[in-house]
């Protein structure tokens, strides 16, 4: 896996020790990791955090996680949906696969095998990655834009770099910084300039759509919120 791109983990275990065990292994650059302990919202969650996985309990206090996934596939039918559970049994196992899961992990397991799965399923590291930004579409591999009702608009290395990086941190601050580090590097020459045009471009693209914003934060970076 790329060191630039961030999996972002949904998991969803019941067991508060087992959930802390797991968000603590996985807690490092390249994984960002939303926890919870029931199903409430999941549709929600799943739709703001836009995963690269999701990690479900098979059996969450008295709901089932196989039944919840199957309605997550209904709507996000190229999320990937990771079973774990203490439920070994074959029917159970069949059961979670048939329904749409990637992979069937048995409790209890090692950390090391869990991350072999998440890498090799985990929406970041499929050939085509497409993701939603308000009513556009972000094909990551094409890096391009595109809605219903406009022509595709292919993006610059920069620009592109940029909208990547702000959308696997949207709702936190990136900062002046970090877009240095990570999106200018050595290939180009930073200026105050350069950030500013590629900021505006990107503005002129969402300026007529409600639900993304582009924020600066003077003498900081900036914020996307979509």
């Amino acid at each position: 896996m790329e060191d630039n791109i961030i999996t972002k983990i949904i998991l969803v275990e019941d067991d508060v020790d087992m959930g802390e065990v797991v968000c603590t292994a996985l807690k490092t650059d390249r994984y960002k990791i939303h926890y919870q302990t029931t199903l409430i919202g999941i549709e929600g969650i799943v739709k703001a955090f836009n995963p690269s996985i999701v990690i479900l309990d098979v059996e969450i206090g008295e709901e089932d996680g196989i039944i919840a996934a199957s309605k997550l596939l209904i709507e996000y039918p190229q999320l990937p949906i990771l079973f774990i559970s203490s439920h070994t049994d074959i029917e159970s196992v069949t059961k979670g696969i048939s329904t749409g899961g990637v992979g069937y992990l048995r409790k209890p397991f090692e950390i090391k095998e869990l991350k072999a799965y998440i890498d090799r399923f985990s929406i970041t590291n499929k050939k085509s990655s497409i993701v939603r930004i308000g009513s556009f579409t972000l094909n990551k591999t094409t890096q391009s834009l595109s809605n219903s009702i406009s022509l595709t608009k292919q993006l610059t290395p920069l620009e592109y770099g940029v909208l990547n990086m702000l959308y696997d941190y949207k709702e936190e601050v990136v900062t002046y910084e970090q877009l240095s580090e990570k999106v200018w590097c050595k290939k180009y020459e930073l200026t105050e300039a350069s950030m500013n045009n590629v900021i505006s471009k990107l503005r002129k693209i969402f300026e007529n759509d409600q639900n993304v914003s582009l924020q600066t934060l003077k003498n900081i970076g900036y914020k996307f919120l979509c």
